[in-house]
Order: structure tokens, then C-alpha cells, then sequence
């Protein structure tokens, strides 16, 4: 009898001991093959052009694929211009980066016709169909802001040419000389794009744009606010149509009127 259960206890534990072992060595095998605890920093790709782009995820055992491309025209052809995951985020090693990137092949468009147009029609046309306003000239006419003729690098824009998505088209407008005056708009606090919009709004240019040592990127440009405007806006001192704003942009905000009194 003791014996007998003596033998059972002693292949019981051999049971057990055998469980281990196979539950140790799983474990192991789990461990190296998802390779569990080894993350690494994922670098950041943005900009970068796809040899670079290619090389520098070699180096950090991941893999690249793209899955989107988009035009950009101020953007370097071909470069990174979105990853996931984002530069920062934590991985395991030949993780996939799906990345967007800016085409090598700029995507052009017919160029819209303007003429006859308001100031407010033409930009909301351009708007629409993915192109720039540019620079603003005025000339006597019967009637003020109405569009006379449009001009693209420096020629004259016929309707129908292809160019380039995000392209600056100028407009030639009129202005009567009885209401040939305007006035600048406050923009401090605003975005470089949405000064721009108000200051076109006024029959007015954006002139020379400053940026301060806090902008130091493309993406810091785009969210940089003014700062400082010149000439100051004003409602009672008028300007000519056409005439320029000059703006200072910054990321720090820009200080109070009263600030500016008490100084």
C-alpha cells in the first residue's frame, strides 16, 4: 500500500515537474519570438526624402509603407509628409511606419476664369478649386474691386490653362476713384492665413512677413500669430487700395493695448 502510493506521488511530481518545464520553455519561446519588453523610439521620418527615410528605418529594424500621397508645392517633392505611429510612440522592432508622401508629380488643374468677378467672388473661387490669392493691383475703373484681368508668374492667365493646384493667381481689379480708399484691420492674434484673408478682404496686400526667433520650422510658421502690424490698424487713418501691411508673427502672444500705454 505504501508503495503503491509512493509510485503515484513520485510520477505525480514527474507530471508536475515535466508541466514546468514545458510552461518555462513556452514562456521563453513566447518572449523571444514576440520579443516581449524590447520596444524602441520611433524616429521621426517627417521631411525626410525616401532614401534617407529608408535608410534611417533600416537602422531601427522597421519597416516603411506608403499608403497616401498628397501635392504640397512648398513642401520638398517625395519627402515624408505623414507617418503612423507618430515620431515619440513606442514599438517592437519591424513594426510597419505607414507613411504619407508629398508626390513627386504636381497634380495641375484648369485655371478658373475670374474676369467680371468681385473681389469676394474671385477668392471664394479660388478657394474652391485649391489655388492662392495673390498680390492685388488696382487701376481706375467704374466699378471698385471688380476684376479686370488675371495673371499667373508675372503673365496673363488665360481660363482653361493648366497649372498647378495651390498656385498664386493676381488679379488685376478696378476701383473708382470716389471709393478708392480703405482702412487696416487689427490681425494681431491670428494665424499668418487668416491675417492674410482679412487684409485681401480690405482691398488690401500682404507685404514683407517676419518671423521672430521663436519660429524656427515650417509647422511653427504655420501656427505663429501676429504679433505686430505696420502700418497699425486703424479706422480713421484711410489707406489706398493696393497699398501693404507689413506683419511680425511669433509663437508668444502679443501683448495687451493697455501694456503697450503703461510702457
Amino acid at each position: 500500500m505504501k508503495s503503491a502510493l509512493k509510485r503515484f506521488l513520485c510520477q505525480f511530481l514527474i507530471i508536475i515537474g515535466i508541466f514546468i518545464v514545458i510552461f518555462v520553455i513556452t514562456q521563453y519561446s513566447l518572449k523571444k519570438f514576440t520579443r516581449h519588453g524590447q520596444s524602441l523610439i520611433v524616429p521621426d521620418f517627417t521631411g525626410m526624402g525616401m532614401i534617407q527615410a529608408k535608410e534611417t528605418a533600416e537602422a531601427y529594424s522597421l519597416q516603411l509603407e506608403i499608403i497616401d500621397s498628397i501635392f504640397l508645392p512648398n513642401k520638398p517633392r517625395g519627402s515624408v509628409f505623414k507617418q503612423i505611429p507618430e515620431a515619440g510612440e513606442k514599438v517592437k522592432t519591424n513594426r510597419r511606419i505607414l507613411i504619407t508622401i508629398n508626390s513627386v508629380l504636381p497634380r495641375k488643374a484648369k485655371a478658373p476664369s475670374l474676369v467680371g468677378f468681385s473681389l469676394r467672388q474671385a477668392k471664394a473661387e479660388l478657394a474652391s478649386q485649391n489655388f492662392q490669392l495673390g498680390k492685388l493691383t488696382y487701376v481706375y475703373d467704374i466699378a471698385t474691386n471688380n476684376v479686370l484681368a488675371q495673371y499667373y508668374n508675372g503673365q496673363m492667365l488665360v481660363p482653361g490653362t493648366p497649372i498647378e493646384v495651390q498656385s498664386t493667381i493676381e488679379l488685376l481689379l478696378g476701383v473708382n476713384p470716389e471709393y478708392d480708399i480703405t482702412f487696416v484691420p487689427r490681425v494681431s492674434g491670428f494665424t499668418l492665413d487668416m491675417a492674410k484673408d482679412i487684409i485681401t478682404d480690405h482691398s488690401l496686400n500682404v507685404g514683407k512677413i517676419v518671423f521672430d526667433a521663436s519660429v524656427q520650422t515650417a509647422a511653427d510658421s504655420l501656427s505663429a500669430i501676429v504679433v505686430r502690424q505696420s502700418p497699425e490698424a486703424s479706422e480713421s487713418m484711410v489707406r489706398n487700395m493696393g497699398d501693404e501691411v507689413t506683419l511680425y508673427l511669433s509663437h508668444q502672444a502679443p501683448e495687451s493695448d493697455a501694456k503697450r500705454e503703461d510702457r
